[in-house]
């Protein structure tokens, strides 16, 4: 495996979309394997500016590598500079998908309007449903009062996510319980504050969100620390608390041997693991919504 590359395994029966959880954070723990992605982190750490967003954008748009071109458009959703949008809707036609679905992300979050006409082609065009995804969440998020506006149909209420490997700390659970709470409160028909009538009949919907996280392991695999780690996700109903499913994800990523490089490592790999879980509950919760 090439030290900083991030993998993930389904353990349900979900396998065939693994690549979502490497599309999403491929390259956010690669920020020494190449020459160019230093140069990417290096602008970040730099700060904006309109010579800075050319430099990155040109990276986006000419290196050879996708592992940096996907960088660079995670680094240009970071900055949040409009004037990035020009080149990360260019990136939209990326022959990577990775570099298409982070270039929509991160217009996404830049929030400029002018990129929702590129998006929705995107939304309806691209023959990769993790790029479509992204592409719809940042037209959500772009679409502004029509979308924050509906009234939230859902309940979300989770538990303490204890309960599993024992070399998982608190901290490392709080990261994954806090991803989860992050990404399902992005949808429009989500609150995680709580009606009286939530889960009672003629109320809103409720659900109880609990888990674990079932493996969270450092190795060493030829001069590099390769971490790995498992999460395990309950859905049930509230306030009853009766099960409906269960969902499981792993990845694993590769780091420097410091200790603080593990701990990085530990802490992208719970986030990109609940982020990929997160992902399929929301199409459930979307299901039950509307």
């Amino acid at each position: 495996m090439t030290a900083g590359r991030v993998t993930a395994r389904r353990v349900d029966t979900a396998a065939a979309r693994f690549g979502r959880c490497v599309g999403r954070f491929a390259t956010l723990v690669l920020l020494c394997t190449t020459g160019g992605i230093v140069g990417v982190a290096d602008s970040e750490a730099a700060g904006t500016g309109p010579a800075r967003v050319t430099e990155i954008c040109r990276t986006l748009t000419d290196d050879a590598n996708f592992k940096v071109r996907t960088q660079a458009a995670l680094v240009l959703g970071k900055l949040g500079d409009a004037a990035a949008v020009a080149c990360l809707t260019r990136s939209l036609g990326d022959q990577n998908r990775t570099v298409r679905a982070m270039s929509a992300q991160a217009l996404g979050h830049i929030g400029d309007g002018s990129a929702l006409d590129a998006l929705r082609v995107l939304a309806k065009r691209d023959p990769d449903g993790f790029v479509r995804t992204q592409a719809e969440k940042s037209i959500a998020l772009l679409s502004g009062p029509a979308g924050a506006g509906k009234k939230a149909k859902l309940y979300l209420n989770f538990g303490p996510f204890t309960g599993g490997t024992k070399t998982a700390s608190a901290d490392s659970v709080k990261v994954v319980r806090d991803t989860l709470q992050t990404e399902l409160s992005k949808l429009p028909i989500v609150t995680l504050t709580p009606a009286g009538d939530a889960g009672k009949a003629g109320g809103a919907m409720a659900f109880w969100i609990d888990g674990n996280v079932t493996r969270l392991d450092d190795s060493t695999v030829t001069g590099a620390s390769e971490t790995s780690c498992g999460v395990r996700v309950m859905v049930a109903r509230w306030p009853s608390k009766s099960i409906i499913s269960w969902t499981s994800a792993e990845a694993s990523v590769q780091s420097g041997l410091r200790q603080r490089d593990r701990e990085n490592a530990r802490r992208e790999c719970l986030e990109a693991t609940a982020a990929q879980l997160a992902e399929d509950l929301a199409k459930f919760l979307k299901a039950q919504g509307g």
